[in-house]
């Protein structure tokens, strides 16, 4: 099966079905077929052939998908870029992609001219530009037929670059198979999606969260409200008077909804569940959050070379975790159907529960590797699983606790210490909004640890404070003995926290470099 099979079924069966909202206009199941089939002809009208790439620069909107479609039916890989990068990285991306074609948003075509960056053929996605094509024109002028092509589902249809936090971005490849076999392990895990249900979608389409669930919901025929940015009081209006069924956001943005005023007064009759990723969730974080919202909720764990998710933590786990294993709330969960985990040492064998190693996932989900990287596909893919570059550990029971990016590990003393374990500490603390734990030198020890923290608005921590709580949570050679207090981190464009540009300072001109 290929990707837009399953929305051309739900087309021709349910076409005046609402499929997206966006900005209060509404677009059918059957005029976005339509309009994927215009999409697909103007392609292949522009000289675009099979295997060839078509790099797009948009907000979230529903064209952004049905750009997606369009290149399954012909057979060219849709590579969406992070819209939130400088030109000069799209343009790094566009030439490594080789993409001739590129569709984007008014206001980041003009980047690119700014920047010199100008592709080949350059069309502007809403209204025109001066010196690019105007997509609606284009699409006025196409064909609705398009001829048909053999495609094996093990072709790529998507690139999404990887977000860079260790090094420069890679292209990986996912196929047909590889995205609708997620979707599948997903629906079986999480179950709560059918035809005409509304989700809301809010992360960036990017980012294989925010593309591979939006892909899922289009896939079971729901219709899709779409949000272009994050403003809480929107998100909650959004939620009531859409009568939203569930959403995927990060504890981040949860924590964001909780301070809005009013919430408690606000009611979610039709909010089944909140699905998160990206970080664990506090506990208080989430006793409060299933009483505001009255929903399940549910926690993924996946990656780009994943097309999205590997394990979740259901909503059985999460109310457990309220009762008796309150470790649960730092676990990724279990596997999803199909999919297999293990943990082993430096030396490739299998570690026993609870000891730490490099995860290794095994499924129909997996990547087809790096695009025009040979050697980096090899070192991530060998002998049929996937090489995460995480560290973490499986308990008794098979659920996953991630402890951090091989990478990030720290040296104190001959002792490995994960900055996760200790930053999920330190998340627990009612007055630390934000916390990223790093490695620092230390004449004595090698290195150190230093835990970086954003208070909560109003509040005014002291080491002396955040050291006790640490000994009673953590043995003492994972406890920090530097702390930092900021306004903010670091991130990147994806919104991952950048350590290398904590650890910078501390380790110029030393011998040995981190990360």
């Amino acid at each position: 099966m290929l990707l837009h099979e399953p929305f051309d079924f739900h087309a021709r069966s349910r076409a005046g079905y609402v499929l997206s909202k966006s900005d209060g206009t509404a677009l059918t199941y059957g005029q976005g077929r339509e309009r994927s089939l215009r999409m697909a002809s103007m392609l292949l009208g522009l000289g675009l052939k099979p295997g060839e790439r078509v790099a797009t620069i948009m907000n979230n909107a529903i064209d952004a998908l049905l750009l997606i479609y369009a290149a399954a039916r012909t057979g060219i890989v849709c590579v969406p870029l992070n819209c939130r990068l400088a030109p000069r990285e799209w343009m790094g991306m566009i030439d490594d992609a080789q993409a001739r074609v590129v569709i984007a948003d008014p206001a980041f075509g003009e980047a690119l001219d700014n920047a010199g960056g100008k592709p080949p053929i350059a069309i502007c996605s809403q209204s025109t530009r001066p010196g690019w094509l105007a997509l609606d024109e284009l699409l006025a002028a196409a064909s609705r037929d398009i001829p048909r092509t053999s495609l094996s589902d093990e072709a790529p249809v998507l690139q999404l670059y990887t977000s860079g936090t260790t090094g420069k971005p890679k292209g990986a490849m996912i196929s047909h198979r590889s995205v609708l076999s997620d979707i599948s392990l997903i629906s079986f895990a999480i179950g709560n999606c059918f035809p005409g249900q509304r989700s809301l979608h809010l992360l960036p389409f990017f980012h294989v969260a925010g593309v591979g669930f939006a892909l899922r919901a289009v896939s079971g025929g729901e219709s899709l409200v779409i949000l272009k940015s994050v403003d809480p009081a929107v998100l909650l209006k959004t939620l009531v008077d859409e009568e939203i069924a569930w959403t995927f956001i990060v504890p981040t943005i949860i924590q964001m909804l909780l301070k809005e005023p009013g919430i408690e007064d606000l009611r979610f009759p039709h909010l089944r569940q909140i699905l998160y990723g990206a970080s664990p969730i506090a506990e208080h974080v989430l006793v409060k959050a299933m009483k505001i919202f009255g929903c399940d909720f549910l926690q993924g764990f996946g990656m780009t070379e994943l097309s999205c998710a590997g394990t979740f933590l259901s909503e059985d786990d999460h109310a457990r975790a309220l009762v008796d294993r309150p470790d649960l709330l730092s676990s990724a969960g279990r596997a999803l159907p199909g999919t297999e985990l293990r943990i082993v040492d430096g030396h490739g064998a299998d570690c026993p529960p609870g000891e730490i190693g490099e995860i290794l996932i095994r499924g129909p989900q997996v990547f087809l590797g790096y695009w025009g990287l040979r050697e980096a596909t090899e070192a991530a893919l060998r002998d049929g699983w996937l090489h995460s570059g995480d560290a973490g550990s499986l308990d008794e029971e098979g659920y996953l606790f991630i402890r951090d990016r091989i990478k990030d590990m720290i040296v104190s003393g001959g002792e490995n210490v994960y900055p996760a374990e200790v930053e999920a500490v330190l998340h627990q603390h009612p007055q630390v909004a934000e916390v990223s734990v790093i490695g620092v030198p230390d004449d004595k020890w090698g290195e150190t640890v230093m835990a970086v923290i954003v208070p909560e608005v109003g509040c005014e921590l002291n080491e002396a404070e955040l050291d006790s709580y640490c000994r009673a949570h953590l043995g003492g050679f994972k406890l920090p003995r530097r702390y930092s207090f900021v306004t903010a981190l670091p991130r990147n464009a994806s919104g991952k926290i950048l350590k290398r540009d904590l650890r910078a300072g501390f380790w110029e001109g030393q011998a040995r470099q981190i990360g």
